[in-house]
């Protein structure tokens, strides 16, 4: 067929020209981001030689330096040339020309084309980093039945949906093309399924915004079923959009807990407490108040010995009380890990046990830990009624704190004794598979030494199945014939609902000592563990610096000739380590570039970035054993540093931050062997090699 079209003299003239612009487009776009790529390479390579008399150790330097012998790093040097030459080729593929047919059918393409082309060219030139998705006019290809005048016609009549994740809220021209608010029109009463926000098309600022297109003429069911703007970017593409809401407002809504007769369970991160406490929170919730501490996210932590989790759940209890909680309040301390399912059941159980249906139950917690993520855990488990689990619709979950800005919530389901003996049944009869895949999972962990088995992961079952309703028959004629269907919405003021209790998602209150809302959506990926943390170790000598990527730096001033220091952080985060006579000059030059990572972005964001501050002096006493861990040192929510000394010694040390934030000294350590997770020292470095990040029972 490629044949008899090319025998044409027409086609011939007009497609072969475009296929060939096609084509040198295609390899024109591969060698600017080949080129992009090698320029970013070539400017850290030139910020390291500039400095690297200074640089003791870096992590990124070293990750990316080949360690072998003269010969074989001449192979492998060749083979990466072969295998990126490989890719350029592979990318100036062109698609199969029967597809190519099917767009290359009129004259108006070519002028769209020219379009896109200048679009793809501004695009690529561009260096600068993009925050928000970048607006892309005229990229859309027309259907095959409409011509490029009927289809700009369309997408400027209101069928801008398609192209919702192209809006700017900070270009007039696109806001303008992507929805407008209205402030003629009065603000619903109906909550967002995903924030919470009351749902309004008055100010984009303020929760709950949606576009006057999509608000007006919109009936109080179908409301109910719509989820906000800024819920719509962080679910599909996480990506979020600055909403003013003071901390003084999270303050006064969980101020309406304090003369409820309720539960709360308190969330926290067990990767940055003290930090994901808020310190007047016990205060706000009244001095009676019954609660169960959660520490989220235990699947990330090292596993340092086979007693880990009783010593975590001992410090968490410990850093509790400190916060001003009474030990007499504190009716259980739960470990869990909200994303894998690990623990959750067993709380479902000390929920059901403590508190039963006596009164409502509370997630609070400072943003970030997790709230949302054990709500919608806990919308498809026991806890929550039956019928109302495909009513209510899930909390949006997002690395970007702050993410719930009002109370969700669903009704609890009565525990009753019937209920309790069913669910026991099914959870003895489960227990016995999660103990053979936990099995297998250390067998797995030992012989591929991979953190993604040794991960702790648990099942969230339901015992009671939804009961059989009336359904609508798809064959109707009502359905054929394309009626609406019914929008299901939970009512509270029906009789299944009337006397519920109910499970709130609060929003999470700002903590001032984390450093999440300094950062981007992409800084906080970085700097946020998305598996096992597998601890890397250091031996510092007196007078070194460490540095936490840009966000954190710990000098090692007075003590012994060395020390080990073990780094409990995202991989993703790299570290250096130079002399503290060298530090503040070298944090300056290295900021924005790859050695530090995180910050990075335009020059004006470098310089407005909060500069690291200095806590007093730590004063730390070798008072345990050889390869003990004596204290942690926090360093807000980028990790924390665990300090080993040798016995009876005792050391000076200095931790800085951005505007000092979040510094804490945890002592005892919350992982006290985690020295033993180390690696073997790598010859003529202070590193030692990357350990497993858990210990074989």
């Amino acid at each position: 067929m490629f044949r008899c079209v090319l025998k044409s003299g027409v086609f011939r003239n007009r497609i072969l020209p475009l296929v060939r612009q096609l084509h040198l487009n295609h390899i024109n776009l591969a060698q600017q981001s080949i080129a992009s790529e090698s320029t970013e390479l070539n400017s850290t390579d030139e910020v390291y030689n500039k400095w690297k008399d200074k640089i003791v150790y870096s992590s990124f330097i070293d990750n990316n330096t080949i360690k072998m012998g003269y010969k074989q790093n001449k192979i492998m040097e060749s083979r990466l040339k072969q295998l990126q030459t490989s890719d350029l080729r592979k990318s100036c593929d062109i698609r199969p020309f029967s597809v190519a047919m099917k767009q290359l059918k009129a004259e108006q393409f070519n002028e769209l084309y020219d379009k896109r082309s200048e679009c793809y060219d501004d695009v690529g030139s561009s260096s600068s980093v993009i925050q928000m998705p970048y607006k892309q006019i005229n990229r859309k290809v027309p259907k095959s039945d409409e011509t490029v005048t009927e289809w700009e016609g369309k997408a400027l009549t209101g069928e801008w949906m398609s192209d919702y994740e192209y809006y700017d809220e900070n270009d007039e021209d696109s806001r303008s093309f992507y929805g407008t608010p209205d402030t003629t029109v009065p603000p619903s009463a109906i909550p967002c399924g995903g924030c919470g926000g009351l749902l309004h098309c008055i100010e984009p600022s303020i929760p709950g915004y949606l576009p006057s297109q999509l608000f007006k003429g919109k009936s109080k069911e179908q409301l109910l079923t719509t989820i906000c703007q800024r819920c719509h970017f962080l679910k599909h593409y996480n990506i979020a959009i600055n909403v003013t809401v003071s901390a003084d407002d999270y303050i006064q809504m969980l101020s309406s807990i304090k003369s409820k007769k309720a539960l709360a369970i308190l969330m926290v991160d067990i990767l940055d407490f003290p930090c994901s406490i808020w310190p007047g929170l016990s205060e706000i919730l009244g001095p009676q108040r019954p609660i169960i501490v959660v520490g989220n996210k235990i699947d990330l932590l090292p596993q340092d010995c086979p007693g880990y989790l009783e010593n975590a759940r001992q410090c968490l209890t410990r850093s509790i009380i400190e916060s001003g909680f009474a030990r007499n309040n504190i009716k259980h301390v739960s470990l869990i890990s909200a994303s894998t399912g690990y623990g959750v059941e067993e709380l479902i159980t000390k929920i059901h046990n403590v508190w039963g249906t006596r009164g409502d139950v509370y997630l609070v917690g400072c943003t970030n830990v997790g709230k949302s993520t054990l709500f919608n855990a806990l919308l498809r488990s026991d806890l929550c009624k039956v019928q109302a689990t495909d009513l209510v619709q899930k909390a949006t979950a997002s690395p970007w704190p702050g993410t719930t800005i009002r109370m969700l919530k669903f009704p609890i389901l009565r525990p009753s004794d019937y209920r309790l003996y069913l669910r026991t049944n099914r959870l003895k009869h489960e227990r016995y598979l999660q103990r053979a895949n936990a099995q297998l999972r250390r067998e797995q962990s030992r012989g591929s030494k991979d953190v993604k088995h040794a991960t702790l992961i648990g099942h969230i079952g339901r015992t009671f199945e939804k009961e059989q309703e009336e359904t609508f028959d798809q064959f109707s004629l009502t359905q054929r014939s394309g009626a609406p269907t019914p929008i299901l919405t939970l009512n509270e003021k029906s009789e299944k609902y009337i006397n519920s209790k109910w499970c709130y998602d609060t929003p999470g209150v700002v903590q001032p000592d984390q450093i999440l809302d300094l950062l981007t959506t992409e800084e906080i990926v970085l700097t946020s563990s998305k598996q096992l943390i597998r601890p890397r170790v250091y031996l510092l000598k007196k007078g070194m610096t460490l540095f936490l990527g840009g966000l954190g730096r710990f000098d090692f001033v007075e003590g012994p000739d060395s020390i080990r220091a073990i780094v409990y952080s995202a991989h993703t985060l790299p570290t250096v380590i130079c002399n503290t006579s060298d530090a503040s000059t070298l944090y300056k030059a290295l900021l924005g570039s790859k050695l530090l990572g995180v910050p990075f972005g335009s020059t004006d964001r470098l310089e407005k970035f909060p500069p690291l501050e200095c806590f007093p002096d730590i004063l730390v006493h070798g008072e345990l054993e050889k390869h003990t861990t004596v204290c942690d040192v926090l360093l807000s929510s980028a990790g924390w540093i665990g300090v080993n000394l040798p016995k009876h010694s005792e050391a000076t040390f200095r931790a800085w931050t951005p505007n000092r934030r979040g510094i804490y000294v945890r002592q005892p350590a919350l992982l006290p062997n985690g020295l033993a997770l180390r690696g073997k020292r790598i010859r003529g470095s202070l590193a030692y090699r990357l350990g497993e990040g858990f210990k074989h029972s």
